[in-house]
């Protein structure tokens, strides 16, 4: 059931992405994006048979998607779709576990605002920000069973919209900070092992290039 109502979510996202941008106004670009996050939801807490504490790490992910940036003036709306690789949770440590390692990813949905702070011929700084749908999953079924259907993230950050004389394309470098709004893990088990995971929010700072045709 969850696995279905992921893929009717995903769907039908992807479906209201693609409707609005199937007629695109004069002041809006289509992209696509990808970058590096480096995420800070990887402290897992368990009270093992022995009575010890353990953290767990994950490691550093990816993302990659469309975006679809929408020209307001000095105000921009950018919509888009992403797929994220959020990292690994290590389970060498629990006995009788197979596999001992769990992958995390999600499909994303954010929203954001754009400012442009100097518009400049070439290249314009602008700070952003605007929430996030956050749709994770895991290989690791026990695991999975434990992620939320759905977490909320708001972004922040800043960037620049470099244009490429000659060739119409808009670079937009950036750097961002995610924070978490919603939970999107639960206490989950693992073999015989219990977790409390003590960070159930998402933080994570990103490094993203966005490239607009």
């Amino acid at each position: 059931m969850r696995s279905s109502l992921r893929r009717i979510t995903y769907s039908a996202l992807l479906a209201i992405l693609l409707f609005g941008i199937g007629s695109p106004p004069a002041q809006a670009q289509l992209g696509v994006s990808a970058g590096l996050n480096f995420d800070s939801a990887g402290d897992i807490e368990t009270t093992t048979n022995t009575g010890e504490n353990e953290t767990l790490d994950n490691a550093t992910g990816y993302h990659i998607g469309v975006v679809y940036d929408l020209g307001l003036g000095p105000v921009n709306l950018r919509p888009g779709l992403l797929y994220r690789n959020v990292g690994s949770y290590d389970f060498t440590s629990v006995p009788e576990i197979d596999p001992d390692e769990a992958d995390v990813t999600a499909f994303e949905v954010p929203v954001d605002v754009r400012v442009t702070v100097l518009p400049f011929p070439l290249v314009s700084p602008y700070i952003l920000g605007g929430p996030k749908a956050f749709f994770p999953r895991s290989d690791y079924d026990e695991f999975d069973d434990e992620l939320e259907d759905i977490s909320f993230t708001f972004n922040v950050g800043v960037g620049a919209g470099i244009s490429v004389p000659g060739v119409g394309l808009t670079l937009q470098p950036e750097f961002l900070y995610e924070f978490g709004a919603s939970d999107y893990v639960d206490d989950f088990e693992v073999g015989d092992t219990d977790f409390e995971p003590t960070e159930r929010k998402l933080d994570a700072f990103a490094l993203r290039l966005n490239v607009l045709f």
